[in-house]
């Protein structure tokens, strides 16, 4: 079987492996455990003795993540972190210390599931969840980072066993896949929660659910506003928990309360791992200094500022609109958006109504895309009715070259799938 194997796909390189991937399993999100649980047992995987957080959520996951990263590697961790969806190229999906793996890190760990899978339809998803944690695996970590894919319980990650589950709040978005109520999704996320191994929770609304889910599974509970908090101080922002406290805390210029509450998050669940790795004031604010995510209110100047951020659903687009009241924005802006088909699109505009003059929407590349076409009319049903249609993310940004002199900032948004291509387009402007 091995020999076959190298002959059919020994000069593959990475693209030819995810497309491949692609068409493995006809669905391209179809919940369950069993299919990647028996490939790792066929596989022999084994998660490290080390410490690992697992960071559900509907929003805020990526932040918090991020924070969680730069936090640890500060302290002089060796940290392996696993993200998704990826702005720009695949390798994005996992880092050690903060470095993309190399696409034969990949090759590697497919080779080796390739080898044991035999007839198993695993998803996209689950192929590049468990290929990472083999990846992984390889390294000298102290600590792995894991973002839960979607919903929690039937999510490709959750077959690790964390030592910190993370929910970072609770929003209706998936609801054809987690349920029609934000009670239903929270106990879909909810089934990250691993015996033994505390849950730190920044989701108040769903705050006594999630706390019965862990109280029965022998966990102890951190609940924000109730456990751990970040309120205003008299030099700064004050982090504390009912144990420990960090003052003078210097919080970004641009973030909402969203960014707050995924650092009081992240605090909170490095205290209940190993309190020993918080850090202290000072390190804390040359962190926060410096602290950017890609595709996370990110700006260009490119002749007018241009805002990209990844929100993708109202909840973000809620923390979104805040981030733009930070900055000074007239009402003549333009918005280049597009989202997936099951995001409520109505909500999510009426967001920006007041700041946005021109609408700049597309058809994404994904089946999952809502069409331009579609957008449009839908616009128009609101009473939105400049609105320009272009066929794809690229002819949108050079659309924007033209008219762009009687506007003040572009806002870029509705998902990765426009935020990403926004980003390289820009890369290559330079």
């Amino acid at each position: 079987m091995y020999e076959k194997f190298i002959v059919n796909r020994s000069n593959w390189a990475l693209d030819d492996w995810l497309n491949w991937q692609e068409n493995l399993n006809p669905n391209q999100i179809d919940l369950s455990l069993d299919r990647i649980k028996e490939v790792k047992e066929k596989i022999r995987f084994n998660q490290p003795e080390i410490d690992i957080y697992l960071v559900a959520g509907t929003n805020g996951k990526g932040t918090t993540v991020h924070l969680l990263n730069s936090i640890l590697c500060l302290k002089g961790l060796n940290v392996g972190t696993y993200t998704s969806p990826h702005l720009k190229k695949y390798n994005e999906r996992v880092t050690y210390n903060n470095k993309p793996l190399e696409d034969t890190d990949f090759i590697d760990s497919f080779i080796e599931i390739e080898n044991v899978r035999g007839d198993v339809p695993l998803t996209y998803f689950e192929y590049g969840t468990l290929a990472a944690f083999l990846s992984l695996n390889r390294f000298s970590c102290d600590a792995w980072i894991i973002e839960v894919g979607l919903g929690g319980r039937l999510d490709a990650t959750n077959i690790l066993n964390p030592n910190v589950s993370i929910i970072t709040n609770i929003a209706l978005d998936h609801q054809e896949w987690l349920g029609n109520t934000v009670n239903e999704i929270a106990s879909e996320k909810a089934g990250i929660i691993s015996s033994n191994a505390p849950c730190v929770c920044g989701a108040l609304n769903t705050g006594e659910i999630i706390g019965e889910i862990a109280n029965r599974e022998n966990t102890d509970f951190y609940l924000i506003g109730d456990d751990f908090s970040l309120s205003n101080g008299v030099n700064g922002s004050v982090w504390s928990s009912k144990s420990k406290t960090i003052e003078k805390i210097r919080i970004p210029n641009h973030w909402a309360q969203g960014e707050k509450n995924n650092l009081a998050i992240a605090l909170m669940s490095i205290e209940a791992c190993n309190s020993d790795l918080l850090p202290n004031t000072e390190a804390l604010n040359q962190l926060l200094g410096s602290f950017s995510i890609p595709g996370r209110f990110q700006i260009f100047d490119y002749r007018i500022p241009w805002i990209l951020d990844v929100a993708h659903n109202p909840n973000a687009a809620i923390n979104l609109r805040e981030r733009l009241g930070t900055i000074e924005l007239t009402d003549k802006n333009i918005m280049i958006v597009s989202l997936m088909k099951d995001k409520d699109l109505e909500e999510f505009v009426s967001l920006f109504e007041d700041i946005v003059a021109k609408w700049v929407v597309c058809t994404m590349n994904t089946p999952r895309s809502l069409s331009g076409d579609e957008i449009s009319k839908r616009l128009s049903e609101k009473g939105l009715f400049d609105v320009t249609v272009l066929n794809d993310p690229d002819e949108a940004f050079e659309y924007i070259e033209t008219i762009n002199h009687n506007y003040n900032a572009v806002i870029v948004t509705g998902s990765f799938e426009i935020v990403g291509p926004c980003i390289h387009w820009h890369e290559n402007k330079k």
